[in-house]
């Protein structure tokens, strides 16, 4: 097997291909993390739904619990589903983001070094 040089642009790259992997992976680990998150939340939203709007519900904030009214804890749930949302766009196009940029250093590190770097996922 020939020996390819690795110049310091290289090594950069493949540092950077590197970063984005380690990014992508963080990234995805908080995405099911607020995804399972988003589910249980849309569950309880759905059952608070169907509860009388005067009834009161016991919600934690921090770590009180406290009694409000059905209609202010739903506000309150609407409130978190948002930011769940949000959060989960974001984290989206973050990965995205850290997919496309490997997608490039792979193309730039495959077409120098061939099958004498290993980029894949085992």
């Amino acid at each position: 097997m020939k020996m390819i040089p690795v110049s310091y642009d290289d090594q950069k790259n493949i540092n950077a291909f590197s970063k984005l992997n380690n990014r992508s992976d963080e990234v995805q680990e908080l995405l099911v993390t607020i995804k399972k998150e988003l589910e249980d939340v849309e569950e309880i939203e759905t059952e608070m739904e169907l509860m009388d709007e005067d009834e009161l519900i016991m919600y934690k904030l921090d770590s009180t619990f406290v009694h409000l009214p059905a209609s202010e804890v739903l506000a309150l749930l609407q409130e978190s589903l948002a930011k769940l949302r949000e959060q989960s766009e974001s984290l989206e196009n973050e990965r995205d983001t850290c997919v496309e940029g490997m997608k490039k250093l792979k193309a730039v590190l495959y077409a120098k070094f061939g099958t004498s770097i290993n980029l894949e996922r085992d």
